[in-house]
């Protein structure tokens, strides 16, 4: 009897489909005698049959994949496991998803790997708050990282997979850029990369470019050259209704421009605008935004939008499976492997190493206390959301911290990397403060003791908008092993008050440009500071409140389960989240 998986946990046989579908008749039936109006009948009616087609499709698509024959043996036989999985969207629309795939090289070494099961696989992400799993009605289950872990370790049942989700809510590539070693396993095999929902819809902004790129770079060049998918989502505005005021077109979005380094770089890049926009925004079969994503921002999915997204990698894992079958993993993968990463592809792009990003708690022992006056270690956050930070509400007062701003000088230099045509290159010093629309004074930044920079003398962290972010100020720092950096609190203050935070810092080579400059303008919610730890290492002076690392791992894992919610738990008693959750 033929079988089809067509409930999580359950396999019906053909006939007992028939007899679900009658329950769901008799359940549309009866909404439609509560009076639904003719436009929700004709739209769950049309919905309804194109389910119906789109099971017919992949059960018709797998039938006959099943039936092929290989060297005398069904392709069933290589890959049932791989197959199987229960998809949301029709196949046309998945097939649009996947824009590029190119050589797919190192995809097919960890595929090949996972049908052998001849070594642990580890996998990664990184992103925002949607591949965080924020809108997902449980995080670790129904978000589409969770969904994506559970479907590779059904589908290659001989592999030991393991798992790490390193996104960030509200955070950008930037951010990603400068503290890739917290978050990214250096033996990981295979890393996705969601940044176009929380980079903006500037399609021209080269600047985000160049720093994604960066970000890609130091990526493909870990130490296990992992395999990296590029998995574009879509910027808040482009599922707002047609004629909306804020409605973003499908055009403006930096995914095409990162599209183009998925192609130089020939990395897969899959489109979760591509795979939708016809679906939902011309109401395909009936279909709407509000089918996939939460009806307040509309920008994160909810648990059928974190589906479509897994349905996405789902097919481009079967793709290469597929693809591994018709010609096998052999001398060509293996030459490409060995290539090095080509120059970058805006001219100059070089990527710059990381030293150090501390946030939060890890921030304390960077402050030399007993040499600085009118400073409190502070936590302005709640329970599971901290918002630790140096603070002053007093001018003159002083906060001096005390970092090595040394590079490293160990005389290894990666293919890929930037020439290095001096080691006395200045160091990137990026340290985070609050800016926000009330009380908020003026500082002043500056080197004062075993190295040198330019003073950013007036930094105001008063603004406009009416909510709190974290920005950063920049300043180039020479080489020092005890580099002292002096924060100020001024008497000038356009608020009459003076209040003051700096919550944590980030550094890394200088390799001769000033995108780092331009990069320190961007917002950073103050939410990063509860989940980036590290770098502390590099603090001058030993510290012995410094937390273990069982410790930091333990409060960034509480910290992160919170963010699910985050800045976004207002929503969730909003009507129109009370409504989504009632009705689907």
């Amino acid at each position: 009897m033929t079988r089809l998986r067509y409930l999580p946990g359950s396999v019906l046989p053909r006939g007992s489909i028939m007899q679900a579908w009658l329950c769901l008749a008799l359940l549309l039936s009866s909404q439609l005698a509560a009076g639904l109006p003719a436009w929700a009948q004709d739209a769950a009616a049309r919905k309804d049959a194109a389910k119906k087609l789109s099971e017919r499709h992949w059960h018709s698509q797998l039938h006959r994949l099943q039936g092929l024959v290989l060297d005398n043996r069904r392709l069933g036989d290589f890959l049932g496991p791989i197959m199987r999985h229960e998809y949301t969207l029709p196949m046309s629309q998945i097939q649009k998803s996947l824009v590029y795939m190119g050589s797919n090289y190192r995809l097919r070494r960890v595929v090949h790997d996972l049908i052998l099961g001849r070594r642990p696989i580890k996998v990664g992400a990184i992103g925002g708050s949607i591949t965080h799993g924020a809108k997902a009605s449980v995080i670790g289950e129904t978000d589409w990282f969770s969904l994506v872990g559970k479907y590779l370790k059904a589908a290659f049942p001989r592999a030991t997979i393991s798992t790490r989700n390193g996104a960030l809510p509200a955070t950008p590539s930037a951010l990603m850029n400068m503290c890739l070693e917290q978050y990214v396993d250096d033996d990981v095999d295979l890393v996705f990369v969601e940044y176009v929902a929380n980079d903006g819809a500037n399609r021209f902004d080269e600047i985000k470019a160049k720093v994604y790129e960066r970000l890609l770079r130091k990526l493909l060049l870990r130490p296990s050259r992992p395999a990296v998918v590029l998995l574009q989502l879509m910027p808040k505005g482009m599922a707002f209704a047609p004629g909306s005021r804020e409605k973003v077109p499908f055009y403006a979005t930096l995914e095409d421009i990162y599209g183009a380094q998925a192609q130089y770089y020939d990395l897969p890049w899959l489109s979760y605008r591509n795979a939708m926009w016809r679906l939902t925004e011309l109401h395909t079969y009936g279909y709407n935004w509000t089918d996939f994503m939460w009806d307040v921002d509309f920008m994160h999915p909810i648990d059928s939008g974190m589906a479509a997204i897994s349905d996405m990698v789902a097919h481009l894992i079967q793709q290469t499976a597929l693809g591994l079958l018709l010609t096998p993993l052999g001398r060509a993968d293996r030459e490409l492997m060995q290539e090095p990463l080509p120059q970058p592809m805006f001219a100059g792009n070089w990527q710059a190493k990381n030293l150090m990003c501390t946030y939060g708690e890890a921030f304390k022992p960077l402050a030399d206390v007993n040499n600085s006056k009118g400073w409190d270690f502070i936590n302005e956050g709640k329970l599971g959301s901290p918002k630790w930070g140096y603070i002053s509400r007093t001018p003159g007062s002083t906060l001096k911290i005390v970092v090595n701003s040394m590079r490293n000088q160990d005389g290894k230099q990666q293919d890929g990397d930037a020439p290095q045509d001096s080691k006395n290159q200045p160091m990137n010093v990026m340290l985070a403060y609050l800016k926000s629309y009330d009380s908020m004074g003026m500082a002043k930044f500056e080197c004062t003791s075993g190295c040198t920079c330019e003073a950013k003398p007036e930094v105001d962290a008063l603004h406009s908008l009416h909510q709190s972010t974290v920005y950063l100020v920049r300043l180039l720092v020479s080489q020092a092993p005890k580099c002292q950096i002096t924060i100020t609190v001024l008497d000038r203050t356009r608020s009459e008050q003076h209040k003051f935070k700096v919550s944590g810092i980030m550094m890394n080579e200088y390799i001769g440009d000033d995108i780092t400059e331009k990069l320190h303008e961007e917002q950073w919610l103050t939410q990063l500071q509860a989940t980036a730890h590290g770098g502390a290492g590099r603090a001058a002076v030993a510290s012995s409140s410094g937390s273990d690392s069982s410790t930091k791992e333990d409060s960034t894992a509480a910290a992160k389960k919170q963010l699910a919610a985050g800045d976004e738990a207002a929503g969730d008693d909003n009507p129109s989240d009370r409504r989504r959750r009632l009705h689907g």
